[in-house]
């Protein structure tokens, strides 16, 4: 019956969901050479700001506590979006911590996906729904929940809000890849999933989350709240580096294509990746053996994830992923917790962090944010992070080693479950 339900579901997504062909990846200002790589974002409709050095968090529990810093320094609002939020045990204090400040005074808006009741997670064995946070003041709205009405256009069950960010104030910007809930934040080490998230002491940025944050908010909440109330400000004049702020969703489609398609089309020297779950459609992987075929080194560390289906559609594709010529790493769960993190550095200069996967569901049936930072000092660095985490526990995966994997655990309903699905 459990086998049965899932062909049913996969026959539902291929049905109903969008069939977007991210032709931006073959062909069009993406490609083009005589293009640089800055106006090609300019042209994709990304955001300039400068950032200086970011605050970096590879651990869910120092992220925790700085989390809880910020929101008991809060004096005006907290603005929050996750994808799956939730409250257990170490995350009370959290949660009893944005009780407190709504309570006194402080606007605080919190927004998360609707399929947070519904997590797949080990945190499903843990987790507290946080509707409870509405009777302290605080603005809770579930992005597209699951209601009877999907029926009407099954396709929007797709169409989920998969960023993840936050404003202090004003003054601190918050992007990366961790959840509020307990496998993000909230378990003990061993469970804890490795992770990023990055604190960004920025006006300028912090008012282009904003600008992000309520665009949805209002797009699709009975709650209004006036963007005017909450105060913008220019460019930081004291910031280091160029970035450019890619915030997927409402009106603006496929910004994420835009983005990886701009960065792989004009990569010269080399690419790396933690992409989660890579699965790529043919104009994706088209660009990833064009830029091989130039001489462009690309390597990816992914995850075999704990989760059955994902793990083994992940183990039928690490072959594909060796015939584009990709220098791969597998990351298998054993000692080491599940890596979830997502990041993207090319050429030691451009570093790509936020919340969106590198695959076709990400570029085409999601609401992302990712931030493009032009640094060769923060790119160094995270090249470095890069590569500790291949040291931390992961293998070399040439041909015959990936067919062996997915001999043992492939299977193609899983593949087009996580193609589809995430």
């Amino acid at each position: 019956m459990k086998k049965k339900s899932i062909v049913i579901l996969i026959a539902v997504i291929l049905l109903f969901s969008s069939c977007a062909s991210l032709d931006i990846f073959q062909s069009g200002y993406a490609t083009s050479p005589d293009l640089t790589v800055e106006e090609k974002f300019s042209i994709a409709g990304a955001r300039h700001v400068k950032v200086s050095y970011p605050e970096c968090y590879y651990k869910g529990d120092e992220f925790l506590s700085r989390l809880e810093e910020l929101v008991e320094g809060a004096d005006d609002y907290i603005l929050i979006s996750t994808f799956l939020g939730s409250s257990s045990p170490r995350l009370e204090r959290f949660y009893s911590l944005l009780e407190e400040k709504a309570k006194s005074g402080v606007r605080v808006y919190f927004m998360m996906d609707a399929v947070s009741s519904y997590d797949m997670t080990e945190s499903r064995f843990h987790m507290t729904p946080i509707y409870f946070l509405r009777e302290s003041g605080v603005h809770l709205h579930e992005f597209s929940p699951l209601t009877s009405m999907h029926f009407v256009a099954l396709w929007t069950l797709m169409l989920r809000d998969h960023r993840k960010l936050m404003v202090f104030d004003g003054e601190y910007a918050v992007l990366g890849g961790m959840n509020l809930n307990y496998i993000s934040l909230g378990a003990e080490k061993e469970d804890i999933q490795r992770d990023s998230m990055y604190v960004f002491s920025s006006r300028a940025l912090s008012s282009l989350l904003t600008d992000a944050f309520f665009e949805i908010w209002n797009d699709s909440s009975v709650d209004y709240a006036d963007r005017s109330l909450f105060p913008s400000y220019p460019s930081d004049a004291d910031g280091l580096y160029d970035a450019y702020l890619f915030n997927q969703g409402g009106d603006e489609k496929e910004m994420i294509a835009s983005l990886y398609a701009s960065l792989i089309n004009s990569a010269e020297k080399e690419i790396l990746m933690l992409p989660y779950l890579p699965v790529m459609n043919k104009t994706m992987e088209g660009a990833i053996k064009r830029a091989i075929d130039r001489g462009v080194s690309v390597k990816m560390l992914i995850p075999l994830d704990s989760r059955g289906y994902a793990k083994s559609g992940v183990s039928y594709l690490l072959p594909k992923l060796v015939d584009l010529g990709i220098e791969l790493y597998v990351s298998e769960i054993g000692d080491l917790p599940m890596l979830h993190e997502k990041l993207a550095v090319v050429d030691g200069r451009y570093t790509v962090i936020g919340s969106s996967n590198f695959n076709y569901r990400t570029m085409s049936l999601a609401y992302e944010i990712s931030l493009v930072i032009d640094s060769e000092e923060f790119a160094a660095a995270s090249a470095s992070h890069f590569y500790d985490r291949i040291e931390e526990g992961s293998f070399y995966t040439d041909k015959e080693r990936a067919e062996a994997i997915k001999k043992e655990d492939g299977s193609f309903l899983s593949y087009m479950m996580i193609y589809y699905g995430g």
